[in-house]
């Protein structure tokens, strides 16, 4: 069963009778994956359970739901503000996906293209070990960045940012594996901002009614508002502009955690669209299939396939897809994602600059 598919069943959007059961059955287990949360929450709560503190001041991104919420590019723009202010961040991730031999995941990969050396990349599921070996190689670090960090309560933070996708804020209002929370939506309490991302993607009413939302939850406001957009464009080894597309024909393939808001933003950047393929999350493409959708493109008559940089890092590990690429003549090109602050930035950077002072 694939993510979409699965999505239908929690929503409600899917109403045969295999789809009740499902969701009935998902129901049962609900209970004992809450009751599990609130004693591991209740544990930290009460100080039975410690926190590690780090040797530098910690900022932690993270989120309520599963899915895409836009994290990896707000971990980038925060580390980008902070070397603005002469601070020298190191990002910790959990290293979802990563092998025995210790490969860095996918979002490790993307984050280290986007930044380059400036930032060091550490996927590690144990983050204090993380830390230490970054330190070691890095001793000039001064700010970590916990990727995903909001449940990794083993970890001390000095600042927790929480964020919400205006697209789906709260996964169907039922925790897993009912539905897409995490953890109750009152837990945002902990936070010291919430930032709302893809902001534009919904009216201005449901965005006032998720302000509400958010502050009868937490007793404020979200601290900031985001709008995810496309700068330009990746090619092989040139960058283009962000209307390079929008007099041309393109395939979109994706495989994040939300997928709604590529082809949102593929439609928007696009003259026509020809196709999207959405693959689950983490998907673990192969060398025929990516040559597949290539001759798709290129039977389309695509004038480009665009896919993001996720997609690209595993794309380009595989064997002879340069090489495919040229037979079919179809270039491959990759968003550039930035974040763009509809208000709140200016909240933002003074929370990071009274941190690394």
């Amino acid at each position: 069963m694939n993510h979409a598919h699965l999505y239908d069943i929690m929503s409600g959007e899917e109403r045969s009778l295999s789809a009740g059961a499902a969701r009935l059955g998902l129901g049962v287990l609900e209970p004992g994956y809450r009751l599990a949360i609130a004693v591991r929450n209740k544990q930290f709560d009460l100080g039975w359970r410690k926190p590690t503190r780090l040797l530098r001041p910690v900022i932690s991104v993270g989120n309520i739901t599963t899915g895409g919420t836009g994290k990896t590019p707000m971990v980038i723009e925060l580390a980008r503000r902070l070397l603005e202010q002469g601070s020298h961040p190191a990002v910790l991730m959990r290293g979802y996906m990563a092998d025995q031999g210790g490969a860095p995941s996918d979002e490790a990969q993307e984050i280290a293209n986007e930044l380059g050396s400036a930032v060091p990349v550490e996927a590690n599921p144990n983050r204090v070990e993380g830390a230490r070996r970054v330190l070691e190689k890095h001793p000039e670090t001064t700010v970590f960045l916990l990727d995903d960090g909001f449940q990794h309560r083993q970890i001390h933070r000095d600042m927790n940012i929480v964020l919400i996708d205006a697209t789906r804020p709260f996964g169907f209002d039922r925790l897993l594996p009912r539905g897409l929370l995490r953890e109750p939506p009152r837990n945002m309490a902990r936070a010291d901002a919430v930032i709302v991302t893809r902001c534009d993607l919904i009216s201005e009413n449901a965005m006032a009614n998720l302000d509400r939302r958010i502050e009868t939850l937490t007793g404020k406001p979200p601290a900031a508002h985001t709008a995810s957009r496309w700068s330009g464009f990746r090619g092989a080894d040139e960058g283009l502009p962000a209307d390079h597309l929008e007099d041309r024909k393109a395939i979109g393939v994706c495989a994040i955690g939300n997928p709604d808001a590529f082809e949102r933003m593929l439609r928007s950047a696009v003259g026509e669209v020809l196709q999207v393929h959405a693959f689950d999350d983490h998907h673990a493409y192969t060398t025929d299939q990516v040559k597949h959708l290539l001759d798709d493109a290129r039977r389309r008559g695509a004038d480009a396939i665009v896919v993001t940089e996720k997609d690209w890092v595993k794309w380009s590990a595989l064997p002879s897809i340069g090489q495919a690429d040229q037979e079919n003549a179809i270039p491959i090109v990759r968003p550039v994602l930035s974040v763009g602050f509809i208000d709140g930035g200016e909240t933002i950077e003074s929370l990071l600059t009274s941190l690394v002072k």
